[in-house]
């Protein structure tokens, strides 16, 4: 059985995404849904996930976004299959590769079909961490693992964390890509965000050379932290005083003269706007 948890604070993004689910063929699929509307019962992404892998009688834990949408009606099954016979590994739809080449994912942002990453082909491809929308695991392995709740006391990194974890026990990381929807262009920053660096750092200190997530790459040593901080508050006032596009563009151009894949983000703007 596969147990498919859900944190979900929309009604309509749920109920689309239980849709998907209910047509799920090959394995039999519950749904665990951990209600955090209006009464806020989880303060972090952790503690709800923790939680959802308790109760889950499943041997098999898919962790998921209220936002995504299984267009693949087997790919419950396609998961389940992989971890049957990679129990020791951590899977998902979007990851960093291992081979320094960036993000990969195929599946696609907003039901209009946008992709912002480079494409995986639809190969399976060793990872250093996983995205959060989507991810994978035996029971077994998180009940070795679980979810870290003093580090990720909010609502990052509980998935990079738990890769690192399950990476440093000896255990793999995969980007397995499934046709999903991830109706979400996704954000990375503000106070949160930037606390959750700083543990992770902190943690992972002597242990990893980096921490290098979907959203954000730096060396894991307290000067990398102090460089990293700086560039976000330059960022921010940048916002403030209605300049940081113009930064934002020329910073982009220079990347890609270098060779460096970088997403277009006025096309991103566009499908935020809906256009």
């Amino acid at each position: 059985m596969v147990s498919v948890i859900i944190i979900y604070t929309r009604d309509d993004q749920l109920n689309l995404a239980k849709e998907w689910i209910d047509k799920q063929t090959g394995v039999e699929v519950e749904t665990i849904v951990l209600d955090n509307r209006g009464n806020r019962a989880y303060s972090s992404a952790a503690a709800a996930l923790n939680d959802g892998a308790r109760r889950a009688k499943g041997e098999y834990l898919i962790f998921m976004h209220q936002d995504i949408y299984l267009w693949d009606t087997e790919a419950c099954a396609k998961y389940a299959s992989f971890l049957e016979s990679h129990p020791n590994a951590i899977i998902g739809v979007a990851g960093v590769a291992k081979d320094g080449s960036g993000v990969k994912y195929d599946l696609w942002q907003t039901q209009k079909k946008y992709r912002f990453a480079r494409p995986a082909n639809g190969e399976i491809i060793p990872v250093k961490t996983l995205d959060e929308c989507m991810f994978a695991m035996t029971k077994e392995r998180w009940e070795l693992l679980k979810f870290d709740e003093v580090t990720c006391d909010n609502w990052h990194f509980y998935c990079a964390d738990i890769c690192y974890a399950n990476q440093l026990s000896g255990g793999e990381n995969y980007s397995v890509p499934l046709e999903v929807c991830h109706d979400s262009l996704g954000s990375a920053d503000g106070k949160g965000f930037r606390r959750s660096v700083k543990r992770m750092i902190k943690k992972y200190h002597g242990k990893l050379e980096e921490i290098e997530t979907t959203c954000v790459r730096l060396a894991c040593n307290k000067r990398a932290y102090l460089v990293y901080l700086c560039k976000e508050k330059y960022k921010s006032f940048l916002r403030l005083i209605g300049r940081y596009d113009s930064f934002r563009r020329k910073r982009d151009e220079k990347w890609r003269k270098r060779g460096a894949y970088v997403p277009d983000y006025d096309e991103i703007e566009k499908a935020r706007r809906g256009e």
